[in-house]
């Protein structure tokens, strides 16, 4: 019985691959949010895509565009991130620090950023360091649940492990626990994504200081996460139908030693 239907088990180290993979790739991506920003007297609206890290700025001046790189960029002690395409280090640091004030830059993207504290903004065009941070860290922890799902996956497929915790619960709880990360971080960055404004300012200088209109949404990397959340369902389910169809099984007949009067030794 132990070594029957593991091609349910098989099935779910598969999932457990892909669930990997989607989110690496949901990680490495710049595709969280993707705007299309409208400015009167341009050929075409300019796009602004990001990821984690980084991301692209297509500015649309003239027919040709102009590609700018996008670099997170993150203050701790003033719980602020923001985007910047200055192409300096230090510039993107002193942007990320009067942005975090409410204060205006230029929005050039050169090595140099100047800094304007006669008109602050309100409400400072910001990412929360602590959702940022909180985000990161729940991926990376799904990310490694979902790899010790595989391997506990690929065990159980290739050998019967006698400890629990590497046998088929291990396996269960693993999938349950990397489901459950997966839909809290969605959670987490949905709701501050509706209800922070981060979709009006995009924590970007550009859209930020008006004269532009953003068409804002959440791209491809953070949907792929209910692709890679549903591949961890479906390894739970795989495991629970696995488990009721060995239970459903009649066992194995038994042969009875005294019912039979020749005396034949029989050997199992």
């Amino acid at each position: 019985m132990a070594v029957t239907r593991r091609n349910y088990i098989f099935g779910a180290f598969i999932s457990s691959v892909l669930c990997v993979i989607l989110t690496i790739v949901a990680i490495a991506s710049n595709s969280w949010i993707v705007s299309n920003v409208y400015t009167a007297n341009q050929e075409q609206d300019s796009t602004v895509r990001y990821g984690l890290f980084r991301g692209e700025f297509a500015l649309y001046i003239f027919a040709t565009p102009s590609y700018n790189t996008l670099y997170m960029t993150c203050i701790p002690d003033m719980n602020a991130c923001a985007m910047s395409c200055k192409t300096e280090a230090q510039a993107r640091e002193d942007e990320a620090r009067a942005l975090a004030s409410g204060y205006r830059t230029n929005q050039a993207c050169t090595a140099v950023t100047t800094v304007d504290t006669t008109n602050p903004l309100k409400d400072p065009p910001v990412i929360s360091f602590g959702v940022y941070v909180g985000t990161l860290l729940l991926l990376f922890l799904k990310l490694t649940l979902g790899v010790l799902a595989a391997s506990l996956a690929i065990l159980n497929a290739t050998r019967n492990p006698t400890e629990p915790a590497f046998g088929l619960p291990g396996c269960l709880w693993t999938n349950v626990a990397t489901t459950v990360v997966g839909i809290t971080v969605m959670l987490l960055f949905g709701i501050y994504w509706a209800t922070s404004g981060l979709k009006n300012h995009l924590a970007f200088s550009y859209v930020a200081f008006g004269g532009s209109t953003p068409a804002p949404g959440l791209g491809y990397s953070y949907w792929l996460l209910i692709c890679a959340i549903a591949c961890s369902a479906t390894n739970v389910v795989l495991i629970e139908l696995r488990r009721f169809l060995l239970e459903r099984d009649p066992p194995p007949p038994t042969i009875k030693l005294e019912n039979h009067s020749d005396g034949n030794i029989f050997l199992y």
